[in-house]
């Protein structure tokens, strides 16, 4: 049975593979709305595969198109933070106007993001921050203190507020997961005192890692009441194992909570189950547009302000070097309205 629920898994990989279009650190998709487009960007995701990344690269193409500007869309395969660098670098060789990157490693990224300001490469993060370094703005849903408490109250709600909760996490170095958990931990001690949080597990964006990653959590902690995935490939990997321990008889419905961050189409059927009764997100589209928007003014010249109005985004928060574009969560009310 294990088998086959790991095929189930891989099943839904491969369909959050084909969507990307592009899975090689070789073969970057480009999107260019045609020749009259002068301005380059290179839009760098954590990875290559994930459905998060397939639904972020949709969102930076239409915004390549819109804009009549190139967009380069390209990441490793795996979240690896030195082949992401050696990315960036090639693209800063090929003069690119701007990066908007989402870092593996916040610290990493310093020293070519310094050399990218040098050669007045505009630089935006986005999806995780650096904020350590010369990135110009971050693009973010909402603050990563925000998205950690609202995850962290979710399920402390669901869990009634007492008994043993496990973190899933995507990189032990990204900046979006650390500020992200840090938060949610704070949160618990200030308002669930009796939530103890007793692990943090890494995927390294691998779906299949993070398959058994939930698989040891449950074995480890027969008492665990809960189960926060601070990224794409964490709630619905530990969704089909919860699933998958109750149909063997090891697990009863409703014994793990589950909530986190991912797209509504993955976890669909598990929202509709009830393994999973609220899914906290935004679209990533939009994320990746608001990007390329972001890039584009900057390129341009022109100034990032509060209220600006961003089209298919719509109008968004600007903070200080934070652009905001709003959460969305997720319930069997409108898990099917969602077209990503």
């Amino acid at each position: 049975m294990k088998k086959v629920a790991l095929m189930v898994l891989t099943g839904v990989m491969a369909l959050s593979l084909a969507a990307c279009g592009s899975t090689s650190t070789n073969n970057a998709s480009s999107a260019d709305s045609g020749s009259s487009g002068s301005r380059t960007y290179f839009i760098n995701p954590k990875s290559i595969g994930p459905a998060y990344w397939a639904a972020a690269q949709k969102g930076a193409e239409q915004a390549a198109s819109d804009l009549n500007v190139k967009v380069v869309y390209n990441a490793p395969t795996e979240a690896d933070s030195s082949k992401q660098i050696n990315m960036i670098q090639d693209m800063l060789t090929r003069k690119v106007d701007g990066i908007g990157v989402s870092p593996n490693d916040a610290k990493a990224v310093g020293p070519i993001f310094k050399k990218a300001l040098g050669q007045n490469v505009k630089i935006v993060t986005w999806d995780s921050d650096a904020p350590d370094s010369d990135r110009q703005y971050y693009v973010a849903p909402d603050t990563d203190k925000a998205v950690g408490e609202l995850l962290a109250k979710t399920i402390g709600d669901e869990i009634g507020g007492n008994g043993k909760v496990a973190f899933m996490v995507a990189g032990l170095g990204s900046e979006n997961q650390i500020a992200k958990s840090d938060a949610a931990k704070a949160y618990f001690e200030a308002n669930y005192p009796d939530i103890e949080v007793v692990t943090t597990v890494s995927s390294d964006d691998d779906q299949q890692k993070a398959y058994a990653n939930a698989q040891n959590l449950i074995k480890t902690y027969p008492d665990l009441r809960g189960i926060i995935g601070f990224a794409g490939g964490e709630p619905p990997a530990a969704a089909e194992v919860v699933e998958q321990a109750i149909k063997d008889g090891t697990l009863k419905q409703g014994q793990i909570a589950i909530t986190g961050i991912a797209v509504p189409s993955v976890v669909k059927n598990y929202i509709k189950n009830g393994t999973i009764k609220t899914d906290i997100i935004w679209d990533p589209g939009k994320l990746a547009y608001a990007t390329v928007y972001v890039l584009d003014q900057l390129a341009q010249g022109k100034e990032i302000t509060d209220g600006m109005d961003i089209p298919t985004v719509g109008t968004v928060k600007v903070d200080g070097q934070n652009v905001f574009i709003g959460t969305l969560q997720v319930t069997q009310d409108n898990v099917d309205s969602f077209g990503f």
